[in-house]
């Protein structure tokens, strides 16, 4: 039981950090952004985007340790996902399925393993 709790905790961690460093990326293409040039905004977003990043790759040194990591980014992650699909809807931006599920699917991940740690860890 242990070994999945790890799989699932380090699973979430290593999906989100992935999906915060493309997204610190993304956030400096200008093009993307409906601008000419990098913004100030952009740079922000994109340092607290990796930061992020850094974090989650630190969590899963300890993954059960520091399983309170992932209801911060439980947090991030839905107001992300509401805040797209609030402009997209909106016309602001390209509506897209995939995005809209992606960031769904990760909120389920990272719920249900924090879940599961929790509860494994109160079984002992």
């Amino acid at each position: 039981m242990m070994k999945k709790t790890i799989v699932l905790l380090r699973l979430s961690y290593w999906i989100a950090a992935i999906a915060d460093f493309v997204v610190a990326i993304l956030a400096w293409i200008p093009e993307r952004m409906g601008v000419e040039a990098v913004a100030y905004p952009m740079g922000l977003f994109s340092v607290i985007a990796f930061s992020w990043t850094v974090m989650l790759l630190m969590a899963d040194r300890k993954p059960i340790e520091r399983k309170w990591v992932l209801i911060p980014t439980i947090i991030v992650v839905a107001l992300i996902t509401i805040v797209r699909a609030v402009f997209s809807l909106g016309g602001t931006i390209e509506f897209s399925l995939g995005l809209l599920l992606f960031g769904i699917a990760l909120i389920i991940l990272m719920t249900y393993s924090y879940y599961y740690a929790s509860k494994q860890e109160k079984s002992r």
